[in-house]
């Protein structure tokens, strides 16, 4: 396990935060889930360093990723913007305040559940997201509008436990419920990430979960890569790319969820042992 040089740029954080981007700019989402997983598999970081860290890189892969966009989608209606951006933002509100509260282990194993979610989806195995939207969709009808302030606040949230712009839930949801078409989709989250992953940025500060340290290495190499991502983005082998990331996360969430199992049946024992022998003594 590498661990990050101290008070200096480190080189392998910058060529993380490089590739990430790229990666993630080209194929349009935040780069969340990759961050988080490697931050903490290779790098050591703990869960609340890690989500910190990552939504704070989301910030330049975002901006130049919405940028892109805009550029070549000019006719893009703002009508969801001023709705969902602001709902997204409440909910980082709350968000601070509950993983104030929770521990590392129940965070880090609901993110592993996440990623199993996101993992099968990619592999087009199961697609959680579409199918309970869909099912919102045939109960609502004509009242779907009612959902965007309650699902911009619930993903807010998401964004602060788990460290992610929640992308490959917002796309989605303005694909299937507001009929938007894949690219004013993918814009919108973008875009929403951006301000988004500000927003928990500034609550993970005051609440000083957030290490500017690695932020030294990352931030401007995730710039650069996103810029380049989002040039190179038609040209990107993306169905490829999505495989890959949809394989290697599955197989970290699969190692999350089995060492966070194994680590609470280990608890579990020793609570029984130390019960027993309490009952032995009396």
């Amino acid at each position: 396990m590498l661990k990050p040089v101290d008070n200096q740029f480190d080189i392998r954080l910058a060529l993380l935060g490089f590739f990430v981007a790229l990666f993630s700019a080209g194929i349009g989402i935040g780069g969340g889930t990759l961050l988080v997983s490697i931050l903490m598999t290779v790098f050591g970081f703990d869960f609340k360093k890690a989500a910190s860290t990552s939504l704070s890189t989301i910030i330049p892969i975002s901006f130049i990723g919405s940028v892109n966009y805009f550029i070549f989608l000019p006719e893009i209606s703002l009508q969801y913007y001023y709705i969902f951006i602001p709902a997204c933002m409440v909910g980082t509100l709350l968000g601070g305040k509950i993983v104030q509260k929770r521990q590392n282990g129940w965070l880090k194993f609901i993110f592993s559940l996440f990623l199993l979610i996101v993992s099968l989806r990619m592999l087009k195995l199961f697609d959680f997201p579409s199918l309970i939207y869909s099912g919102l969709l045939d109960i609502l009808f004509s009242n779907e509008y009612l959902l965007i302030a309650p699902i911009g606040i619930l993903i807010g949230i998401i964004a602060v436990l788990l460290g992610i712009g929640c992308g490959l839930l917002i796309v989605p949801f303005f694909v299937i419920i507001m009929d938007l078409n894949i690219h004013e989709a993918i814009t919108l989250s973008l875009t929403t990430m951006f301000f988004l992953s500000i927003s928990a940025t500034v609550i993970n500060n005051k609440l000083k979960a957030l290490d500017l340290t690695p932020l030294k290495s990352l931030f401007i190499p995730a710039l650069t890569g996103a810029a380049i991502g989002a040039a190179i983005s038609n040209y990107l082998p993306g169905a490829i790319l999505k495989k890959l990331f949809g394989i290697f996360l599955f197989m970290i969430a699969c190692n999350y969820i089995i060492h966070e199992l194994a680590m609470h049946h280990k608890l579990t024992v020793s609570v029984k042992r130390y019960w027993k022998g309490i009952k032995q003594v009396l």
